[in-house]
């Protein structure tokens, strides 16, 4: 493959609803993609960042309903990528935030519905979602062989969430001397 060519990696993390707010982890490997060699390295560069938050089947995921005529119930699902596990010492119930240098992206999605009066109402149903940046104009040069993609949602869904990545990347060349601080930067 082409240094200049284009190509996808993907990842997917499934959140635990069955406690409230508990952190998921799974590791993305660029171990085949980033070569800290001794003369010339090769450092993977992120173009954008897709995501997807779904259901098992790749449905939209649902709110449990709301306990009572009128009311509303919502929940919240979070993810990040980082290039480096978070610490033992963060709270099972946090996630990575942008103000990290090891974040490199977060998104979250709160969605909620409404109970009706009757069975005829289908109630009022809302989603809002906070993405960063997802096209990186100038790419992000990752230095690590691994990253870390997190998810973590409330016990308010109907159904467990899949938190699914797709991230655009293309291979670029690198000194050793930088590639080495780029990778030290990012662990």
């Amino acid at each position: 493959m082409a240094k200049s060519d284009t190509f996808f990696i993907r990842a997917s993390v499934t959140t635990d609803i069955s406690s409230a707010e508990s952190r998921q982890e799974t590791e993305i490997d660029l171990g085949s993609y980033v070569n800290l060699g001794l003369k010339q390295s090769t450092l993977l560069k992120v173009n954008s960042v897709q995501i997807q938050y779904c259901d098992a089947k790749g449905l939209p995921a649902t709110v449990k309903e709301a306990p009572g005529a009128g009311e509303f119930g919502s929940a919240f699902c979070a993810a990040a990528i980082t290039t480096r596990q978070v610490p033992a010492s963060m709270a099972a119930d946090a996630m990575p935030q942008l103000d990290d240098d090891a974040t490199m992206f977060t998104a979250s999605i709160v969605a909620s519905n409404g109970n009706t009066a009757s069975s005829g109402d289908q109630g009022i149903t809302t989603s809002d979602m906070d993405l960063a940046p997802q096209h990186l104009s100038d790419g992000y040069i990752v230095g690590v062989d691994t990253l870390y993609l997190y998810g973590a949602s409330d016990d308010k869904w109907a159904e467990a969430i899949n938190v699914n990545v797709l991230l655009e990347c293309q291979l670029v060349s690198a000194t050793q001397s930088n590639a080495v601080a780029l990778a030290l930067s990012q662990q």
